[in-house]
């Protein structure tokens, strides 16, 4: 009778053990599962996403660096101003700001070819506008929204 008691106690416990770890683990798998699903979508949204600087030139006299970027992926590309865009001249490196109308140490944008809106095969035309400009060997870097980018060597 010992033993009986003994091993039914035992049985107990053991469910009780088991439906504590599933309590533990269901609720753990479920946000895991949702961490993964969010990573794949940004992940395909990544693969999905390409550009590629087609020209970059300069107007010393104006002060300007223009370049074309095309885009090259199946992503549209929704909010072109949150772009980053980097200018490695002669003496420096500069991270410089989107200003609509730009004046001076910033950039701004225009749609080619009357486009509303960056999608596929559609080129965008970047102006930089600079507080000066000299000859030399530059580089411009462009990264989109989800951080893919594109870079481009010219000289002026």
């Amino acid at each position: 009778m010992e033993k009986a008691i003994t091993t039914g106690l035992f049985i107990i416990a053991s469910v009780v053990a088991t439906l504590a770890l599933i309590n533990a683990v269901i609720p753990a798998l479920g946000k895991s599962s949702s961490a993964l699903v969010s990573a794949n979508a940004a992940a395909s949204e990544r693969i999905k996403t390409d550009i590629e600087i087609l020209h970059a030139t300069g107007d010393i006299s104006a002060k300007t660096v223009t370049f074309w970027v095309k885009n090259i992926g199946a992503t549209t590309i929704k909010d072109i101003a949150v772009s980053d865009i980097f200018l490695d001249t002669p003496s420096s490196v500069s991270r410089l700001s989107y200003t609509s109308g730009c004046s001076s140490d910033c950039w701004d944008y225009a749609m080619e070819g009357g486009a509303t809106v960056w999608k596929r095969t559609e080129t965008v035309k970047f102006t930089i506008t600079l507080s000066s400009l000299s000859s030399g060997v530059y580089s411009v870097r462009v990264s989109v929204f989800n951080g893919v980018s594109a870079d481009k060597d010219f000289s002026i």
